[in-house]
């Protein structure tokens, strides 16, 4: 019955950390009755048996309580109070003082304390026991014949040994209950932790689906009213389809406003800050604005100060887009008056201007109790009067977080039933200081401007498929290349895309992502595999729905060569199938300036890397992946008796090989000239927003030197020192441009390639010092004495400085084989993706040697044996052979 009630306590409904404490309560409840028993048989003083009683019934009190009432705070303060205030005390002076077993005690009550309180409250139970023990020991300091001894050797043992037994079982307890609580408590923040992330998996996903579901129908409204708008029609019908378009647009907007609200939610929100042209920005908004203010009868005014600079670095779509709002919201809340536009530009510094922009409107005004919840989100101001003003409340609120994420400010001045400004204040940085003067922003009716339309190129040769589930897709992607008069297939699957490229070649394909069974991305990877189709590389551009952040990474990371978001441009449409079509195919083109980089220019606006990343040419990495990952590199000079030459263009590995074999003279090398560095980096920044140039060890030689002076020109210029040198600081290079390709920040690509630099090995074996000495390395006396005794040096990089490892004596067969062994063998913690074995002049059979000796000591996913740089070379001499790879962390 005793066994089934202490299950039952134990195992109630209640806190963890009451369960324990119920557990060392019933524990020291049994180790008081043992004392009791004891202390009858072994004839112990009546008062001693009156305490042990006392306190037993307390505890037994307590623990009754807290099950009854559940108090378990209350009562478990008490317990503590008289446990190290009265009983422990007590006992010091009724079981023999010090000679006693009750010190062990004390320290239990003080460690329960620790453990079962917080805060204040530990605090004032830990000094108050400290304070109980330090007057119980004063006390019987000087009043020794309060304390009564204990009788016997015997009683003295077994008290000390039962209170030894008792105090380790309770501590231990303790900590196991401190255990428990934390190991809960963790078990806890992971579960809540796997909740918020499935929760946030969950409206991503719900998001994209609406993203997608809700897109696709306003993609075959814009797409079809594109195609009437196209074609000879009245006035009137160009009005009823310019008002369809101007329709969708507004839904389309609603849309993105709920999509970005949660992006903002969830942190996925990115500023993408590009060049861009301020006048055309400002016209288009005029274009958006004009139309809807004339619909209301109301006057649209712009003021734009002629001295704003022509070219801007910054966010243009999201500064687009918190001005499209704030004056959507103008002309939506005016009935009578007007809507100005101002924007000037305050010099900032002499490479930034503070833009100033404001939106004022003679409308209904604000109430001032309103203006702290004016960007709240899902808040409408002043309800009652706003009812029949379309909207969803969410505007003026994402646009407050935006231009807090452009580190800009966005205010509010109004009067109410006056009107109100909105005033919002950016730093720019200048990209041409030219101003864009007095810009004839007079909006006529497109009615009467619209531009006929006129395909940009027409290509009867070209096969195109398009794949999509949803039939009206495919008609308006049909319909919308028309004029091009390219050969249009169809597939509603990815299984009857599949079917289709098996039997027929087609020169571009463009494919739908979220499609039922198989989706685009899972089509896509069997298109590359599939053994008996024609289409393995035929460039495939992905058709998308989905508007949520990181799409554009997410399929160029799956394979495709590009992507159009939904709706789809008819423009882009036509310049995307252009850029991708075999230039032969060609028949007809529009001008020079309708060409398909253009056209993505004028649609889009310039599509730039946000970091590109350059190299010295000593980075001795193959061309096939300078070529894939968009690596640029600055060439060494080489000097030789027949002249100079560029390393990598004029002079390579090949040459100067057998120029050294055969005789030849000097050689040298040089870096290039800090004018060519400049030029470098303005012809990368023409293609990227940053530029990372990495270059050899500065300690090793002085073209970091030159490329820190070139990058003062640049604001977005960024030089750094690898600390290695040919395809050691090559893997740093190809590190820095993967990551390039990512969405990380310049200042987070820079950071990590800090870090990398201490998990590169760059180590080379020189077996002819004699280049070495020629080019002031080492010293004529150290050059004879390698070449008496057959010392073959092994030189690392440390701190961008060339140092000597270590020196092996031998032929150099036998030193190539001992630094590879030395190089691998036992090496823990490598990572196992790549090695180069960078070499100067070795015969093939060499090379497969040094190839099979390495894989006896590690295993690399790919080996990569090449020739060094010619400047590596010429540095270094014939003969010199290195073995460069990298550790894990």
């Amino acid at each position: 019955m005793l066994k089934k009630w202490i299950s039952k306590q134990l195992d109630a409904e209640v806190g963890l950390r009451e369960r324990w404490f119920r557990l060392i309560i019933m524990l020291g409840m049994a180790a008081i009755g043992f004392n009791i028993i004891a202390g009858v048989f072994q004839g112990q003083s009546i008062p001693v048996l009156g305490v042990l009683l006392g306190f037993l019934a307390v505890m037994s009190f307590a623990l009754w309580s807290s099950v009854k009432h559940g108090r378990f705070n209350r009562f478990s303060l008490i317990l503590i109070i008289l446990a190290n205030g009265v009983f422990f005390p007590a006992m010091f002076f009724l079981n023999g003082g010090v000679e006693g077993d009750v010190s062990v005690w004390f320290v239990v009550g003080v460690t329960l304390v620790f453990i079962m309180f917080r805060g204040k409250k530990m605090l004032a139970l830990v000094i108050y026991s400290l304070l109980a023990i330090c007057a119980t020991y004063v006390l019987g300091y000087f009043f020794p014949e309060w304390i009564q001894p204990i009788e016997g050797r015997g009683s003295t043992l077994f008290d000390s040994a039962t209170a030894a037994v008792l105090a380790s079982i309770l501590i231990g307890l303790l900590i196991k209950m401190q255990n428990a609580i934390y190991e809960r408590e963790v078990q806890v923040t992971e579960e809540q932790k796997a909740q918020i992330e499935e929760i946030s998996r969950a409206q991503s996903t719900f998001f994209a689906n609406m993203s997608h579901e809700i897109r696709t129908p306003i993609n075959t409204i814009i797409g079809l009213n594109e195609m009437t708008l196209r074609e000879e029609i009245s006035d009137e019908i160009a009005e009823n389809s310019i008002n369809i378009q101007n329709a969708s647009k507004m839904l389309l907007t609603l849309i993105n406003d709920i999509l970005d609200l949660s992006k903002l939610e969830s942190g996925k929100m990115e500023i993408v800050p590009t060049r861009y042209e301020t006048g055309a920005m400002f016209s288009d908004l005029v274009n958006i604005i004009w139309v809807r203010a004339h619909q209301k009868e109301l006057e649209f005014k712009i003021d734009i100060s002629p001295e704003i600079p022509s070219m801007l670095y910054g966010d243009e779509v999201r500064l687009k887009q918190v001005l499209t709002n704030i004056l959507t919201n103008a002309v939506k809340y005016t009935e009578i008056g007007s809507v100005t536009l101002r924007a000037k530009a305050e010099r900032n510094s002499a490479n930034s201007v503070r833009l100033r922009i404001s939106v004022e409107d003679t409308g209904m005004g604000i109430k001032k109790d309103d203006l702290d919840q004016l960007f709240d989100s899902f808040k409408r101001v002043d309800e009652e009067k706003n009812r029949k003003v379309e909207g969803t409340g969410l505007g003026l609120a994402i646009s407050k977080q935006l231009v807090e994420m452009m580190g800009g400010t966005i205010t509010v001045d109004s009067i109410y039933t006056k009107g109100s400004t909105f005033t919002v204040i950016l730093e720019q940085q200048i990209m041409d200081e030219k101003p864009i003067g007095s810009l004839d922003l007079m909006i006529k009716k497109k009615i009467a401007n619209r531009d006929k339309y006129r395909q940009t190129f027409e290509a009867p040769d070209a096969r195109v498929l398009v794949v999509d589930d949803n039939d009206m897709n495919l008609m308006v992607a049909t319909k919308l290349l028309r004029g091009t008069k390219v050969q249009v297939d169809t597939a509603s699957s990815g299984e009857e895309c599949l079917e289709k490229t098996k039997g027929r070649f087609y020169h571009v394909i463009f494919m739908d992502h979220m499609m039922p069974g198989m989706d685009g991305v899972e089509t896509l990877r069997r298109l590359r595999k599939q053994q008996e189709g024609l289409c393995q590389d035929v460039p495939v551009i992905a058709l998308t729905a989905n508007a949520l952040s990181g799409a554009e990474e997410i399929y160029q990371n799956s394979g495709f060569q590009s992507y159009l978001a939904k709706p789809i441009n008819g423009a882009l449409l036509e310049a995307t199938l252009l850029k991708y079509l075999p230039a032969e195919l060609i028949e007809y083109s529009g001008k020079e300036e309708e060409q398909s980089e253009e056209v993505i220019q004028q649609v889009m606006g310039t599509r730039k890397r946000k970091v590109a990343v350059s190299a010295d040419c000593v980075c001795d990495l193959p061309q096939e992946w300078l070529d894939r990952f968009e690596i640029t590199t600055m060439y060494y000079y080489i000097y030789t008796d027949q002249g100079r030459f560029s390393d990598g263009k004029e002079i390579t590995a090949d040459n100067i090989i057998p120029y050294l074999q055969n005789g030849g003279g000097t050689v040298r090398s040089e870096h290039a000239p800090v004018e060519e560095y400049e030029s470098l980096f303005a012809n990368t920044l023409e293609k990227a927003e940053q530029v990372i140039h990495i270059t050899m060890g500065k300690n090793s030689s002085s073209c970091y030197a030159a490329a820190e002076e070139a990058a003062k020109g640049f604001d977005n210029v960024h030089v750094v020192d690898s600390g290695h040198l040919s395809s050691g600081m090559g893997i740093l290079v190809l590190y820095a441009a993967k990551l390039a390709q990512t969405n990380l920040t310049v200042d987070e690509i820079l950071k990590a390639t800090e870090d990398m630099k201490a998990r590169i090995s760059t180590s080379f074996v020189v077996t002819d010092p004699e280049m070495l000495y020629r080019n002031g390395k080492i010293g004529r006396s150290v050059t004879a004495i390698c070449k008496l005794f057959s010392l073959r040096p092994v030189l690392y990089m440390h701190q961008s400085k060339i140092k000597l490892q270590t020196v092996i004596i031998g032929s150099p067969e036998k030193a190539y084989q001992k630094y590879i062994k030395m190089q691998l063998k036992n090496i823990n913690q490598l990572d196992s993706k790549v090695c180069f074995l960078t070499h100067a002049g070795f015969s093939v059979k060499q090379q497969n040697e040094f190839m099979q000796q390495v894989k006896e000591y590690q295993y690399f996913e790919r080996v990569f044996l090449q020739k060094a740089s010619a400047t590596i070379i010429s540095n270094c001499g014939l003969g010199t052979f290195g073995v460069l790879f990298m550790r894990q962390w």
